[in-house]
């Protein structure tokens, strides 16, 4: 199989274990939000832990790095946190679409810190993909719009997070950079558990173990995939996340979007779409 074929199914792979991982946090509503965040993380932490005692690695990077390791879980845990409360309180497939404007964000954050200029085409797409997510997110201007805006800004700080994850680049070993951010986002979380913590059944630690396990495999998976293959070539296949989560969302929570998410999904996706075409055309 040639490698371009394999990181697309890797990156297939990895959307679908991401879009399961979402759902299980939507069938855990007894579960804390950062309870929920820490399981997510702490399976990746002990899997990143063995294989960098095995290849002999460093854990936290080198001095030098620790700025950018810093932001990157910084904005990366930030995000992670408000994915999951927009999930939990929205519908899935919603959530996921908010998420997948991270992208799009990254053009306006690489601007501001690395000084790449925005052309007509960048900022055509950026403009729509701000219409398409108000058609999804509906705003209120009451409590309701709490979650859609938490979704909105998680794909903010996360195109943040990729950043870092750039000017991090070959300065350390991914399972560094994967080690440091499991670490400090699980521990982020402990402080937490004094407020809120609840004891989960066999079932719901079942369902938060897995909660883990889907993440450390998409991660895997993500990460082996744009090995493989030149980003601008698969990156799109992420997106198939959206779809995964609305079959699984409407299989397990009988949740169907509306009209209205409908036309603003089309529209994110569009211009995502034009975005990567643009993007290929130009590597």
């Amino acid at each position: 199989m040639k490698n371009k074929n394999k990181s697309i199914l890797l990156m297939l792979f990895s959307a679908l274990t991401f879009s399961s991982m979402q759902i299980i946090v939507k069938l855990l509503p007894d579960i804390p939000l950062l309870e929920k965040v820490f399981f997510r993380n702490f399976i990746s932490l002990i899997l990143a832990f063995f294989i960098i005692r095995k290849k002999r690695l460093r854990y936290f990077g080198l001095k030098k790095n620790q700025k950018f390791l810093f932001f990157r879980y910084l904005f990366g845990f930030a995000g992670v946190v408000l994915f999951f409360y927009a999930t939990a309180q929205m519908l899935a497939a919603d959530a996921a679409m908010l998420n997948k404007l991270s992208p799009v964000f990254v053009i306006v954050i690489a601007h501001f810190f690395l000084k790449e200029n925005i052309n007509i085409v960048q900022l055509s797409v950026l403009t729509v993909s701000i219409i398409g997510s108000l058609l999804v997110i509906k705003p209120q201007f009451d409590y309701t719009a709490i979650p859609a805006a938490a979704g909105f800004v998680s794909a903010v700080v996360s195109g943040a997070a990729y950043i870092f994850i750039r000017l991090i680049n070959n300065r350390e070993s991914v399972y560094t950079t994967v080690f440091y951010y499991s670490f400090f986002s699980s521990v982020s979380c402990l402080p937490f558990f004094f407020i809120d913590f609840a004891i989960p059944d066999i079932h719901e630690l079942f369902l938060l173990v897995m909660l883990g396990a889907l993440a450390a495999l998409g991660q895997i998976a993500l990460t082996f995939a744009y090995n493989g293959c030149p980003a601008s070539e698969i990156s799109i296949y992420d997106y198939s996340n959206i779809m995964f989560s609305s079959v699984l969302a409407y299989i397990f929570l009988h949740e169907v979007p509306d009209m209205q998410s409908i036309a603003g999904s089309t529209l994110i996706l569009a211009s995502s779409f034009v975005l990567y075409v643009y993007t290929k055309g130009r590597s």
